[in-house]
């Protein structure tokens, strides 16, 4: 992959460094964030951790991170099992969850990311420790309907919250999510409001750190930054930004 690096204008550097700051002030590890059981769970169990980000995905955040406890709540939070399971079994698994997948295809995704432990000797974190970052993404989206934003999301977090992957920031990208996209477009930072143009805006605006611009970026998108009626007064950038909306 290219990585982009050439100079930036003054604007965008502004409005990059109000982003890091913002976020070095108010960002929370997920875990300060989730309800305590969930948090507990998912953070101190890695499997649980891979079962929620891959169903990240078309539901609010903290439903997504609570289908592993509710999993675990079965007594069938465990990779072996979960493996040697039909996908029609685990379809009902899902469907007996008060919170379950948005998507089709949610057996499949558990049946594949419980393959993928076993795989790797039923520890979920033999996936992404020892490794780079480019290698844990590409072994995360073999899960079905694991895209390379979920990946990218996933590999942030280990970084962020699990002290994975030092020294290699470089390589971890923002997930182009529709909050991070809008705010990249209406502060000038992409070219347009899609995937490609927030995760070059991100390599080429914070090269040491692309993915150091996506949580602000998705905190201010969901506070401030609306789709509709956005709070320009009251948003953290409302100085800098050029709140290009067309």
């Amino acid at each position: 992959m290219t990585r982009h690096t050439s100079a930036t204008p003054d604007g965008s550097k502004a409005v990059v460094e109000a982003l890091k700051e913002h976020g070095q002030r108010y960002y929370q590890p997920d875990r300060e964030r989730l309800p305590k059981h969930v948090g507990d769970l998912v953070y101190t169990n890695p499997f649980a951790f891979l079962v929620g980000a891959a169903f990240d995905r078309g539901l609010p955040w903290k439903s997504a991170w609570e289908i592993p406890y509710r999993i675990d709540q079965r007594g069938m939070l465990d990779p072996f099992k979960l493996a040697s399971s039909s996908e029609a079994r685990l379809k009902r698994l899902l469907e007996s969850l008060p919170v379950r997948p948005r998507y089709g295809g949610g057996a499949r995704t558990l049946k594949e990311a419980a393959a993928l432990v076993v795989k790797h000797g039923g520890n979920a974190a033999a996936i992404w420790e020892g490794v780079s970052p480019t290698q844990a993404s590409r072994r995360l989206r073999s899960i079905h309907g694991v895209g390379p934003g979920i990946a990218s999301m996933a590999v942030r977090l280990l970084h962020d919250d699990w002290g994975m992957f030092k020294g290699q920031e470089r390589e971890i990208d923002v997930k182009p999510d529709v909050h991070v996209m809008r705010v990249f477009k209406r502060a000038g930072l992409a070219s347009s409001e899609s995937e490609g143009a927030a995760v070059e805006a991100a390599q080429r605006l914070n090269p040491d750190y692309p993915a150091q611009l996506d949580w602000p970026a998705w905190n201010i998108g969901q506070e401030w930054c609306r789709p509709t009626a956005p709070d320009c007064p009251g948003c953290p950038l409302t100085n800098l930004c050029p709140k290009l909306t067309g």
